[in-house]
């Protein structure tokens, strides 16, 4: 599931805006749940209540509020991953947008060949290339990039999802299951997840330091390897420092 957000406080722009996303997305096979909003503001609401979007597609010169800077600047202390977007009415561009790593431009009023373009190079170069763990909780989707995960950890039926996100508020995500499936799960991508006890399923790029009974992960987390893991967990550090001379 895709998350393009799109804020244009003008709502006739905004609408037109939503039916090309969703007409591009569809065209490309995408499944993709659009949200819009008029302010910065509300949309920044919507990411803290339901999770990060995978695309923006912002209005920079915003009124009544925030414009599209202030906006980006918000979402990178909390998002460096999202593709963002703008969208302008002129042809100069504040030299402050730079800092909010902008992926493109797009005038007013908006082109569909244009925008399609964007949105197809994004998908094609970035989306598709994105190793993701999706999840879901009270009837929100997440899909959360495998390079942002430290470790799962579950407690009974719930799986809980620590993250590298700055916010504490939003470092950790819950979810209904079982961390046997997960572990599976992210078995078919490249990044490696080692087992270190049974509630435990660590980022291997995380750890900083190993020990025969602990882990220590780059945020200070330790965790104690259990008698079950402690082969595993020992020949993966072995073969790794193999790799490495």
């Amino acid at each position: 599931m895709i998350r393009p957000g799109i804020c244009e406080d003008v709502y006739e722009e905004m609408i037109y805006c939503k039916k090309l996303v969703d007409r591009i997305m569809a065209k490309f096979s995408r499944n993709a749940n659009v949200y819009s909003f008029q302010s910065g503001e509300d949309l920044l609401m919507e990411i803290e209540a339901t999770g990060n979007m995978d695309i923006l597609l912002v209005d920079i010169e915003l009124l009544g509020g925030m414009n599209g800077v202030e906006f980006g600047r918000k979402l990178r202390e909390i998002d460096n991953n999202a593709v963002m977007i703008f969208i302008s009415s002129h042809d100069q561009y504040c030299k402050e947008v730079i800092d909010v790593q902008p992926y493109a431009f797009i005038d007013k009023p908006i082109s569909s060949e244009r925008l399609e373009e964007v949105l197809a190079h994004v998908i094609h170069t970035r989306l598709d290339k994105r190793e993701c763990f999706c999840f879901s909780n009270r009837k929100t989707q997440f899909s959360m990039p495998l390079s942002e995960i430290r470790y799962f950890q579950s407690d009974k039926r719930q799986i809980y999802v620590w993250t590298t996100h700055n916010n504490a508020a939003a470092s950790r995500y819950v979810f209904y299951g079982k961390l046997q499936k997960v572990e599976e799960t992210v078995a078919k991508y490249k990044l490696k997840f080692l087992r270190i006890r049974k509630s435990f399923l660590v980022n291997a790029n995380f750890i900083v330091e190993y020990a025969a009974d602990r882990v220590v992960l780059d945020d200070g987390t330790v965790v104690e390897i259990s008698k079950n893991y402690k082969t595993a967990v020992r020949e993966y550090y072995m073969s790794s420092l193999k790799t490495n001379l």
